[in-house]
């Protein structure tokens, strides 16, 4: 396979689960995301929102975020900003990094 072995699975799963966050969240909000590789094998799908969500709505991208391995948001007056990143972070032999909690 080639793939270095993430945490959900080889590489090539990982990047599918990225492409399906990145639909969801396009089908949710209506705006298409920022998808990036980094050189460490993550992906990083990040969105801007600029109208104001309602609660249904709100619930559901949480819900997408959680299919990711980490996931943020950040709030300014005019939007809201909400990442997710997919593939494990590892150094080498570092345990994998968990999504944070709270």
């Amino acid at each position: 396979m080639g793939g270095r072995q993430g945490w959900h699975g080889e590489r090539e799963r990982d990047q599918e689960r990225a492409r399906r966050i990145a639909d969801a969240l396009h089908k949710l909000t209506g705006r298409r995301p920022l998808v990036e590789h980094d050189r460490n094998g993550a992906t990083k799908v990040s969105l801007k929102v600029v109208e104001r969500p309602d609660r249904t709505q709100t619930l559901a991208v949480l819900r997408v975020l959680r299919h990711g391995d980490r996931f943020g948001h950040a709030r300014t007056a005019r939007w809201e900003h909400v990442w997710v990143e997919v593939g494990a972070r590892r150094g080498a032999g570092s345990a994998p990094v968990s999504p944070p909690t709270g």
